[in-house]
């Protein structure tokens, strides 16, 4: 699913569209979060959505998405493991790789998690199957979210705006968004080094 299909599927069907594609991608489907946030930025850039209501109509296709992940890790997960679509998703290389996530970084890893397409799906799996506490789940998760879902759009929006509606406003849109996101992706991974480097410097009282 490219980018042109998705300007036009937000074009068309405007927060619809963006709840939609968004819910179904971070069920684990394999279309990525990040087009369609640029096709919602270029879309309120260009006039046609409002960035406030675009904003919230992505946060709750992105939430509601990985709460399900999250519940069919809780309910199903030996079920889902069990099953050859289930085996092939998880291999025990990437299941290990998972799991040593969470002995190192704990809940941190969902939170992080939120920022490595690669690894979305499977954290947030994993966190309902070692029955991590709702709240405390969504409540990491959506920090994650209202951090990158609006800075996405913003900075999609921009492009659209400079460029109006040509292809160099989609290009610009992806070119300012990587380097966004390799820029806040930087900054996470510094926050979590910061905060495990001063869990490790704590005293145990005496």
């Amino acid at each position: 699913m490219n980018i042109d299909f998705l300007i036009q599927a937000v074009s068309e069907y405007r927060y619809f569209a963006m709840f939609g594609i968004l819910f179904v991608s971070a069920m684990g489907v394999p279309i990525p979060e990040e087009p369609l946030l640029i096709a919602s930025g270029l879309s309120v850039g260009w006039g046609d959505s409002r960035y406030s209501l675009a904003v919230v109509a992505c946060l709750a296709g992105i939430l509601a998405g990985d709460m399900w992940v999250y519940f069919l890790g809780r309910r199903g997960g030996r079920w889902f493991l069990s099953t050859r679509l289930g085996s092939w998703v998880f291999s025990n290389k990437r299941q290990h790789r998972i799991e040593h996530l969470y002995e190192r970084h704990g809940a941190k890893t969902v939170f992080l998690g939120r920022f490595i397409p690669a690894v979305r799906f499977g954290v947030f799996f994993f966190a309902g199957r070692h029955r991590m506490p709702i709240r405390k789940f969504l409540g990491l998760n959506a920090l994650g979210a209202m951090v990158y879902a609006p800075l996405w759009i913003w900075l999609s929006a921009l492009a659209g705006e400079k460029f109006a509606q040509t292809p160099a406003a989609q290009k610009a849109a992806e070119a300012w968004v990587e380097r966004g996101g390799l820029i806040l992706i930087g900054l996470v991974l510094v926050v979590i080094a910061l905060l495990v480097w001063g869990a490790g410097k704590k005293q145990p009282a005496a």
